[in-house]
């Protein structure tokens, strides 16, 4: 079977984050941690809601292909992202290091995915994870009954096949998907991998393919000309749609 197939899309870079209407913040504070949430302030109920989840350290790309996407998009931070210096912010080193999908920030994760869904009263959701956020929004897919569609961007799907390829230290206190590709097998999933992306390169998402007994539900696209942070947004609506 064909892990990778071609997405023909041209790409483009991702509008600026002044080009939009301003989202409304939704502070989300549950578990240990305390997470950011953005959405449309003309959003009240979407029977699907695409949930679009941050990467690591610095915020930001996430959130511009929500607003991109649009529609009954929201978004949630990762937690303490937009709350340096904040009373709120709830995290030391390790959150952002060698913790940073731990079960405290998957049960945090999880916490505030379940409060956008009560808010938007919403059947079933759609998880949309870059980079890091993919890792997250894997890990709680395999914990939850009510995901309709899993998508990954640029998606840490195998933190050790990663931390290996850039030869940094192991995140020994995070979970990671792999350990969790049975529940994730029966989950329609869709993974974006860029082409010029030399931070998480395609063998992260081959190991974590390697590790499911079945594939029917996997779809694997390489996006041409996009890197790490750009250029996503037109392939990311072509699957969505």
């Amino acid at each position: 079977m064909r892990w990778f197939l071609l997405l023909m899309s041209l790409v483009f870079p991702s509008a600026q984050a002044d080009d939009f209407i301003p989202w409304s913040r939704i502070v989300l504070s549950g578990g240990v941690h305390t997470m950011m949430g953005f959405a449309p302030p003309e959003l009240r109920r979407a029977d699907v809601l695409n949930i679009f989840i941050e990467g690591d350290g610095m915020p930001g790309v996430a959130l511009k292909l929500a607003q991109e996407i649009g529609g009954n998009s929201v978004y949630i931070g990762r937690p303490c992202q937009y709350l340096r210096g904040n009373r709120m912010n709830t995290c030391g080193k390790a959150v952002w290091t060698s913790h940073r999908y731990s079960s405290q920030v998957i049960r945090s994760m999880n916490w505030a995915i379940s409060a956008m869904k009560i808010r938007y009263q919403a059947r079933q959701i759609r998880l949309i994870g870059f980079s890091g956020g993919g890792t997250v929004a894997s890990i709680v897919a395999a914990l939850r009954d009510d995901v309709d569609l899993l998508v990954t961007v640029a998606g840490n799907l195998d933190h050790k096949r990663w931390t290996d390829f850039n030869q940094i230290d192991p995140l020994n206190g995070s979970l990671n998907p792999i350990n969790f590709s049975e529940s994730l097998e029966s989950i329609p999933q869709i993974h974006l991998i860029g082409e010029r992306d030399d931070v998480v390169p395609g063998s992260v998402l081959t190991s974590y393919l390697s590790h499911m007994k079945s594939l029917d539900n996997v779809q694997s696209y390489i996006v041409v000309g996009a890197d790490h942070t750009c250029c996503w947004s037109l392939a990311l609506a072509d699957v969505l749609d």
